[in-house]
């Protein structure tokens, strides 16, 4: 009997090395992610909380519709805390900046969620 013509695919070769480097990937977005946000908050406190708040605010919503490798309790926990941890933020910041700021963005949140509903 031949042996297959057809070798494996590369990430079966080295698991430990392609599971290396999405660890250090992963390490390296995180550090450069609080390494920026520590500049800027240096430089202006008040985008970097508004920057944070919406990296906040996306990511809890992405890990809500993330595929199922992670389990459902850790992933629901895990988006919701982030997606009220940001909002928090970006209300604070806006109440901080002027109420009518909140009254506006309230105005145009019901805006977009009535002009984007089906029939």
């Amino acid at each position: 009997m031949n042996p297959p013509t057809q070798s494996p695919p590369p990430g079966h070769r080295a698991p430990r090395r392609r599971i290396a480097r999405d660890l250090l990937g992963l390490f390296l977005i995180g550090s450069g992610t609080v390494g920026l946000l520590g500049a800027l908050y240096i430089a202006q406190p008040l985008v970097t909380l508004a920057l944070a708040g919406v990296i906040l605010t996306a990511g809890g919503s992405t890990v809500l519709y993330l595929s199922p490798p992670l389990p459902r309790a850790v992933r629901l926990i895990t988006g919701y805390c982030a997606l009220s941890l940001g909002l928090w933020v970006l209300i604070g910041l806006a109440v901080y900046l002027t109420p009518w700021s909140l009254l506006f963005a309230l105005v145009l949140a019901i805006g977009v969620f009535l002009s984007s509903e089906g029939e």
